[in-house]
């Protein structure tokens, strides 16, 4: 069961599923480095992330929702949630899964084996429901081009980048 604030949001077509899903979390900070060699840094503030997601070449048939889904979105426009579930090779509460809360839409992953105390990049959550059999990502095209190459063979070929909105 998802969490119920995804609920209102159009979902990015499952069928067909993606070969590949390549997750990156960017965390803010600022470096500097000194001629001598030194390196300051200094974090401020914010994490989210950039999903990339890689299909294998498909008919053009298999491709059309996709291709139609993503024409409807109006480039970084449109918000959407994109299901993050398949990226876990075990779901529940175990280390290095994600998850979503009840009381955000913010992705999280799970630091520690008490996930009930301990997610990031959030804060502690105490009495927060978590969902780990269905999660997912609210989130945006990461540019208004969206590249679609077709090849000799007639097969398409996509790749989706998106990036979450919070």
């Amino acid at each position: 069961m998802p969490s119920p604030l995804f609920s209102s949001l159009d979902t990015l077509p499952t069928v067909p599923a993606p070969a590949e899903m390549t997750v990156r979390s960017r965390q803010r900070t600022k470096v500097s480095q000194a001629e001598s060699g030194r390196i300051l840094s200094r974090s401020y503030g914010g994490q989210y992330y950039e999903v990339a997601l890689r299909y294998n070449p498909m008919k053009r048939s298999d491709a059309a929702p996709l291709i139609a889904f993503l024409q409807s979105r109006e480039g970084r426009n449109s918000i959407f949630k994109v299901e993050i579930t398949g990226f876990a090779a075990t779901t529940g509460s175990n280390v290095a899964n994600f998850a979503n809360v009840d009381d955000d839409t913010k992705l999280h992953l799970i630091a520690e084996t008490d996930p009930t105390t301990v997610l990031t990049p959030s804060p502690r959550f105490t009495g927060a429901i978590l969902f780990t059999d269905q999660v997912f990502m609210r989130a945006s095209l990461e540019r208004d081009v969206q590249e679609i190459s077709l090849a000799r063979t007639g097969l398409i070929g996509l790749r989706i980048d998106l990036v979450e909105r919070l």
